[in-house]
């Protein structure tokens, strides 16, 4: 995969080839460069206005829809430029303007590395509306390879190797699931919008196995692609999903305990603590609207009710304005991470299972447990069963009861 990194308005991007083969890559005119085999993934890596210039290093091929148009040389740069809901794209002089452009390596079995990370695959480069937008084109089980060692929170130690066996099938039938919608122009987003996916700059041999030893398999419940909705720490006690999200009822996604010691308690997320200032609190709740000004003073927090894991159903924040009337503000389930934040509001709150109070130095203290919203497997908890030595097998059918590990015909 290639990935284009934006600066602004002006990218830079320096290409390294890295593979070992010396072969040129023949040009495919019906899969547009692509060498991999099995069902291909458009990942969505940018979309930006205007126009930018991208400096090339090592030899890439430059084609359209139909045909190759160009082999670029190093040293040469592309001006990319939306007009008329068409790229052009000028190279050592010469204008291109289409609908599509891919760009691949000129040597075959190439991956393209830029700002330390590697990349395999396929670049497009597509309009849309005024943007323009670029994605990788790549295999599913290629993906795979950027997804694990991204989203997993472990290293390959041997014993994590069933967690990872799990997760892998998981996120594999994420991305099932993501294909089966049919977007027009791409999959999947490349952050935490979908899946976090990185390329190949971390991939090893131990986390590839356990994609290839894994490969095609998917988790279904009554012959479909299960929600295989994820998380980092449970906290104790996982979801339901109905609570976080509001149209999937899924019955395999019911809240359950995460052990009679929780499994996820190995998490450096089982348990932590937010310290507020008193005007940054109370900043959050101006800017999502609860508040029209600054001039106000938390009084207390009341926790409404719970659901059954222990995390926050409805939570009712009380603040006075300076002629000391009260102004009640009440959040909801999960909509009460995006509104308070962490402190240094780098993100969410880390869960919606905390207990909030003011001391006496104009602080809000939050002391909560787990992180993230709680639905399906628990990354931490699966990690824990892993080392206790629970199969890939054992560890999904805990955390999606009544589901199957079916393979997927590729």
């Amino acid at each position: 995969m290639y990935k284009l990194f934006l600066f602004f308005t002006v990218v830079c991007l320096g290409i390294i080839i890295t593979g070992c083969s010396s072969t040129r890559r023949t040009y495919n005119r019906e899969n547009k460069f692509e060498k991999e085999e099995g069902t291909l993934i458009r990942v969505l890596l940018n979309e930006q206005e205007g126009k930018y210039d991208w400096h090339v290093e090592s030899s890439v091929y430059l084609s359209d829809s139909d045909n190759e148009l160009t082999l670029i040389h190093p040293g040469n740069s592309l001006s990319v430029s939306n007009s008329r809901d068409e790229i052009n794209i000028n190279v050592g002089g010469k204008n291109f303007r289409g609908r599509e452009f891919y760009l691949a390596a000129a040597e075959e079995d190439s991956s393209l590395n830029y700002n330390g990370s590697s990349y395999k695959g396929t670049l497009k480069i597509i309009p849309d509306g005024s943007e323009i937008r670029v994605l990788n084109v790549l295999s599913l089980e290629q993906y795979l390879k950027g997804v694990v060692p991204y989203e997993m929170p472990s290293s390959n130690r041997k014993e994590y190797y069933e967690a990872l066996k799990a997760f892998t099938i998981c996120a594999r039938t994420y991305t099932i699931s993501k294909l089966n919608e049919n977007k027009n122009t791409f999959d999947v987003y490349s952050d935490t919008r979908d899946q976090v996916y990185g390329g190949c700059g971390r991939e090893n041999e131990a986390l590839n196995k356990i994609v290839e030893d894994t490969r095609g398999l998917i988790l279904t419940y009554n012959g479909k692609p299960a929600i295989t909705l994820y998380h980092s720490t449970c906290g104790g006690y996982t979801e339901d999903a109905a609570n976080v999200f509001t149209k999937i009822n899924a019955p395999y996604l019911r809240g359950i305990k995460d052990g009679e010691e929780p499994y996820c308690s190995i998490s450096p997320k089982f348990t932590w603590t937010e310290n507020f200032d008193e005007q940054d609190f109370i900043r959050r709740f101006v800017s999502a609207g609860y508040l029209d000004n600054q001039d106000y003073t938390f009084q207390s927090a009341t926790i409404n009710s719970l659901f059954r894991s222990g995390r926050i159903n409805e939570l009712q924040l009380n603040f006075s304005d300076r002629n000391n009337n009260l102004k009640t503000v009440k959040l909801y389930g999960n909509n009460i991470r995006y509104v308070i934040r962490t402190a240094d509001n780098k993100s969410i709150l880390e869960s919606n299972n905390f207990n909030i109070k003011a001391n006496g130095d104009r602080y809000i203290v939050i002391k909560g447990k787990g992180y993230g919203h709680g639905v399906g497997l628990c990354q931490w908890g699966a990690l824990a069963q892993s080392k206790q030595g629970k199969t890939y097998e054992e560890i999904l059918s805990f955390y999606y009861p009544g589901t199957k590990i079916e393979s997927f015909n590729d």
